[in-house]
């Protein structure tokens, strides 16, 4: 496809509703049919509300304010029909029967508010209408500088932010393959390219060097690329990639390197306000976290003066000490892209909250109405919705602390929400993605105390659990069969089928490891103490 096909194309599917849908994210919009009107461009909003006159027609989003029962929204969906509207935005449930497939229908979060949608549409509708006259107009700095790289280098490029959506493009894209065109039909790579390129340690590379980087073609239909990550100091704001035939000579290198230094001072531009007021939240967050914020700062996050829950959120996967810089760099990215969806979700269905990405993880203040009785519940529900709606949350793992009754409690909640993150992380974790301080009391307890026992230089075992392991080695027989025995709580019939042996087997072990160990099983404090040097042992080697 020629370069004006290309934005031919892009006139004719100006903002569709899949677009739309896809950039708000399925944390408050979800699309559930796709009928008439489903490749048109969006051009308004209609709010539409039972009894009140309402302006529909060809382009407009329609919003069924207040529409709940099946009868509304069949008259809805007739007058919809009768003024050639034909995308409906309304809350679920739907029946079935609601526009008899006709129309393109999106579901709307049940809690989030009708406000909040009516403005994140509009302000997706303007962001695309200044984005097509940007692309439109060659004067554009960021499409003029697009171009004169293009002119530089002898090759088609693209400019992204940091989360892989397309700002500029040059022209010569006539010159590329399939993968470039999608990128720019769809105003973004397409989550399976970044997916690839992140399985390919494309953007550790990328992070890792302040030069171009030459990425070969890993398809037959594909030509290879030169990239380089776009920044200011240390923040990657995004990335400049250049399709080509072979690597760049040391002069188009020097070239990309000084234009990834102009396009950094266009990119920051283009934060606004907003941004900078999200930012001076966040910071205040961090600050109530913290413990450092007066009652005056406090107020100013407007929580309110009920309990307040604290989330703690971070990937699945455990840190090492040893971790690569340039896998940091990734992870601290993906920090950031989970903190600012969060932060999206909850001020559709939780305004009175605040959000902000720490050191590693992620944070939340969810507050309550001072007569809520069940915060923490509410609260771990709120965490659950959020991943079941977000595909960036696959594998985080979210605690929740509190509820912290007053200012002065938040920082002890964080503290708590912290180390019940720690053991959610860990590789020994099983279980729900979202869990309470309370539910992981033991793992909590069990960290902190193998943290004390090597900081003390104490041994893995003393005593009885020392003569078995001597006599049985750290993975021999018996040791495992004490384990599995304590762990069942000291239940014989259920150890046995755990070990898969019969009941007669595990009784006769048990004789021998009391003949080994000499441990008395009826001494309770001396099976507290096996059973917890052989948990915090199990703790190490998962952690190794």
């Amino acid at each position: 496809m020629s370069e004006s096909g290309v934005r031919r194309h892009l006139a004719e599917r100006y903002l569709p509703v899949q677009q739309l849908v896809r950039d708000v994210g399925p944390a408050l919009l979800r699309l559930v049919q796709e009928g008439a009107g489903f490749d048109e461009p969006l051009t308004e909003i209609a709010i539409y509300a039972p009894g009140a006159p309402t302006q529909l027609g060809p382009g407009c989003v329609v919003l069924g304010i207040g529409v709940t029962t099946e009868a509304e929204l069949l008259e809805l969906a007739a007058a919809m029909d009768r003024a050639d509207a034909r995308v409906l935005a309304v809350k679920a449930p739907l029946p079935p029967s609601v526009g008899g497939g006709k129309l393109t229908i999106i579901e709307v979060n049940q809690n989030a508010s009708w406000m909040h949608v009516a403005t994140t549409v509009r302000e997706q509708l303007l962001e695309y209408a200044r984005a097509r006259v940007r692309s439109d107009d060659s004067g554009s700095e960021l499409f003029t500088l697009a171009n004169a790289i293009y002119t530089a280098l002898g090759a088609p490029v693209t400019i992204e932010d940091r989360f892989s959506a397309l700002v500029a493009w040059s022209e010569g894209q006539d010159r590329t393959d399939a993968e470039r065109i999608e990128t720019i039909l769809g105003r973004a790579v397409h989550q399976r390219t970044l997916a690839e390129q992140r399985e390919r340690g494309e953007f550790v590379r990328l992070h890792a060097s302040g030069d171009p980087v030459y990425l070969e073609a890993t398809e037959p239909d594909q030509l290879p690329r030169v990239a380089i990550a776009v920044r200011a100091g240390s923040d990657v704001l995004g990335y400049i990639w250049a399709v080509v035939t072979k690597p760049l000579d040391e002069a188009s290198t020097a070239r990309l390197r000084e234009f990834a230094s102009i396009v950094a001072l266009r990119l920051v531009g283009l934060r606004t306000e907003t941004s900078y007021a999200r930012q001076q939240r966040g910071e205040l967050a961090a600050a109530v976290l913290g413990g450092s914020a007066d009652r005056v700062e406090a107020s100013r996050l407007q929580l309110g003066s009920g309990p307040v829950c604290v989330l703690a959120a971070a990937p699945r996967l455990f840190e090492t000490e040893d971790s690569d810089a340039a896998t940091d760099a990734v992870t601290a990215g993906e920090l950031r892209r989970f903190a600012e969806t969060l932060e999206y979700f909850l001020a559709a269905v939780h305004p009175r909250s605040a959000s902000v990405a720490g050191t590693g993880a992620v944070y939340a203040l969810v507050a309550w109405p001072p007569e809520h009785t069940t915060a923490l519940e509410a609260t771990v529900n709120l965490a659950r919705d959020f991943l079941a709606r977000t595909p960036l949350a696959g594998n985080y793992v979210v605690a929740v602390g509190g509820p912290a009754d007053s200012l002065g409690q938040i920082a002890e909640v964080r503290a708590q929400a912290d180390a019940a993150l720690r053991a959610l992380r860990h590789p020994t974790a099983h279980g729900p993605a979202v869990r309470t301080v309370a539910d992981m009391a033991l793992s909590v307890l069990l960290l902190h105390l193998a943290d004390v026992t090597e900081s003390l230089g104490l041994p893995d075992s003393t005593g009885a659990l020392h003569r078995l392991c001597q006599h049985d080695g750290q993975d021999g027989l018996l040791t495992a069969t004490l384990a599995t025995y304590l762990d069942a709580a000291g239940a014989t019939d259920i150890a046995a089928a755990a070990l898969h042996i019969h009941a007669n087997t595990m009784r006769y072990r048990l004789r021998r490891i009391r003949e080994v160990s000499g441990l008395d099983f009826t001494n309770a404090d001396a099976m507290l103490l096996a059973h917890l040097q052989l948990r915090v042992r199990a703790l190490r080697r998962a952690q190794a």
